[in-house]
């Protein structure tokens, strides 16, 4: 099988990420990390293919989600891993639901129903004041909870979904330089916000239009690191259908592996190919420091 980057160390397509893994060689990735958009919640682009724009969880954004992981199950290696984050989504009045809708369950039922063996997840807590600043949730705010404690919930937190590509690993995973003291501290069931901070990400700025009013909301940075460096190893290819302002990429190039990513919208692409240049320079200048033998 040929070499999807033809020795490259990355690239960003401008594309569809369904339409596109459509058209990628089969088994060509050899591990993926990713926050796919989320339906209802937050809106990136005025785009059809935007998943973000989709507002019917029993419908549209199902049956997006649908065709998605159906494509996706194609470029993964056999036996490999794909990270997926994402959080579940609060009723809104304007997506007619007052129940908080299981976007953790329905992603894991859809990647099943494509062929996807879901392994587990781990949960990553959030800083409740800060969620309740940015979310303005009024049930996590202290007048809720003086007024009426029936309305009070907990914050929401992260999940990062660890499904496997079906069939036997072909290459073991073993050229991390994991200490075992990390992997205790990893494996942990549950991550703490205080170990990953909710601000440690690239800078969001660069991806936002004159008039953008859309959200960007990338992954932090801690999160990408610990999952690339527990499931791939150097070299090898880490895939994002949706690339944003290519944080994964920046982890990845910065980590020594290789970056293969889709993503629609033109402000992204633009900090995203800048961001992931500043990965290259960074992986080149840690590379001459070994060769020099510093650590």
């Amino acid at each position: 099988m040929s070499d999807i980057l033809n020795d490259k160390r990355w690239q960003i397509v401008q594309e569809d990420c369904i339409e596109h893994m459509a058209t990628m060689p089969e088994h060509s990735v050899d591990m993926s990390v990713f926050s796919p958009p989320f339906p209802s919640l937050f809106a990136y682009t005025n785009s059809e293919c935007d998943i973000g724009n989709s507002e019917d969880f029993a419908g549209d954004a199902k049956l997006h989600l649908a065709f998605f992981f159906h494509q996706f199950i194609r470029v993964l290696k056999p036996g490999r891993v794909a990270i997926i984050h994402c959080q579940q989504i609060p009723g809104l009045k304007r997506n007619g639901e007052l129940s908080t809708i299981d976007f953790r369950g329905l992603l894991i039922r859809l990647a099943k129903r494509a062929g996807f063996v879901y392994e587990t997840d781990w949960p990553i807590t959030k800083n409740p004041q800060v969620q309740a600043i940015r979310t303005r949730s009024t049930k996590l705010q202290f007048a809720a909870l003086e007024r009426d404690r029936a309305v009070s919930a907990p914050a929401f937190n992260d999940y990062l979904i660890k499904l496997r590509a079906p069939g036997a690993n072909a290459v073991p995973i073993t050229e991390n330089n994991l200490t075992r003291n990390e992997w205790i501290n990893w494996a942990e069931g549950v991550w703490d916000w205080q170990q990953i901070r909710q601000t440690d990400t690239l800078n969001t700025q660069e991806g936002k239009g004159e008039e953008d009013t859309k959200h960007i909301c990338p992954l932090q940075l801690p999160v990408i690191k610990r999952v690339v460096r527990l499931y791939t190893n150097p070299d090898e290819i880490v895939f994002s259908p949706f690339t944003g302002i290519g944080s994964e990429g920046y982890v990845s190039l910065s980590l020594g592996r290789r970056f293969y990513g889709c993503e629609i919208k033109n402000e992204y692409i633009a900090a995203a190919r800048k961001n992931l240049k500043k990965a290259e320079q960074s992986e080149a200048g840690q590379l001459a420091l070994f060769e020099c033998g510093h650590e």
